[in-house]
């Protein structure tokens, strides 16, 4: 059980630096890493390069890449009743039948995904993966 102390407590004086020896880091996580005070999570974020070695600007870092990923959200899911003018507030109706229709586009999107389905479930049924 001392050896185990020891180990949390090698991490933690690895982690509690301001500047990070990564070569340390891997060193001392090669033979696992405890779980206990969020060592294990911490030591992969950084072995990862999810977190900069520089302790000191994790912030930073993180805020970024967070607003970065909010952009990836934004641009990605799609919204169809929202239009994209200048009003944010202007609201296009399901049942719309003109072709410039944000939702007839993305119903017509739905379709070709649907058939796309059942071809892929035609292809190969005796496989678990379609």
């Amino acid at each position: 059980m001392a050896l185990y102390q020891k180990t949390i407590e090698q991490f933690e004086t690895i982690l509690k630096c301001d500047m990070i020896d990564l070569k340390k880091l891997k060193t001392l996580a090669f033979n696992g890493c405890p779980a206990e005070n969020g060592i294990r999570s911490l030591t992969w974020k950084i072995l990862l390069n999810y977190l900069v070695l520089d302790r000191t600007k994790w912030s930073t870092h993180l805020s970024k890449h967070r607003e970065l990923y909010r952009g990836y959200i934004r641009e990605t899911i799609i919204k169809p009743g929202l239009l994209s003018t200048s009003e944010s507030n202007v609201f296009d109706h399901p049942l719309n039948s003109a072709p410039d229709s944000s939702w007839a586009v993305y119903f017509k999107e739905n379709e070709v995904l649907l058939q796309i389905d059942k071809d892929v479930r035609r292809l190969c049924p005796d496989l678990s993966f379609f």
